[in-house]
């Protein structure tokens, strides 16, 4: 196995994402790149997931991380920044991505955890 797969070999256990999910997300594109500690966690976590490049990009902190979910600016921008990545997973995957809302309600109608 290579060092690519050790290193992802927890993402392609997984049947969600498996060597062929692994494989679109190292062919795709993270658009996270930018100024700010949001957008420094979400290149983090797209690096990490073995996204073959990172695009400039905004992360919205009001939307990915409002201030009902936490009111200070460090911890809202570390959510919005993991959020943001976890989206462009989803989007490399051919899946939907949960877009931000703010009134508790993920896209697919799938509530948020309180």
């Amino acid at each position: 196995m290579s060092a690519d797969g050790e290193l992802h070999l927890r993402q392609i256990l997984l049947p969600e994402i498996g060597a062929a999910g692994q494989d679109l997300i190292a062919r795709g594109t993270a658009a996270v790149g930018g100024a700010g500690l949001a957008s420094e966690i979400a290149t983090r976590y797209a690096r990490t997931a073995g996204f073959g490049a990172v695009a400039p990009g905004a992360v919205d902190v009001d939307a990915w991380a409002p201030e009902s979910v936490c009111v200070h600016a460090a911890p809202r921008a570390v959510v919005a920044g993991a959020r943001a990545a976890l989206a462009e997973i989803r989007a490399a995957l051919g899946r939907d991505r949960y877009a931000p809302r703010t009134d508790g309600v993920l896209t697919d109608g799938e509530e948020r955890p309180s």
